[in-house]
């Protein structure tokens, strides 16, 4: 069973992912910082990993949508 997927991405602004499936702790990691955005759906989750550009995905599926916090710069 899989616990939980990384992706790294071709991008300017981010540079990986990690998912957790069990607590749906989506971890972003930005050049500057690491966030960890709380409760997101698989298929929220899977359509970010998914698209074209992270960063588009990001701004119109999760920011602003579910609860974050920055761990570390």
């Amino acid at each position: 069973m899989v616990n939980s997927q990384t992706n790294i991405y071709d991008s300017s602004t981010i540079k990986a992912s990690t998912y957790e499936y069990a607590s749906k702790n989506l971890y972003v990691v930005f050049g500057h910082a690491t966030y960890r955005y709380i409760e997101v759906p698989v298929e929220v989750y899977k359509e970010f990993a998914n698209a074209e550009s992270q960063g588009i995905a990001l701004n119109s599926l999760i920011k602003g949508k579910f609860e974050y916090e920055k761990l570390e710069e």
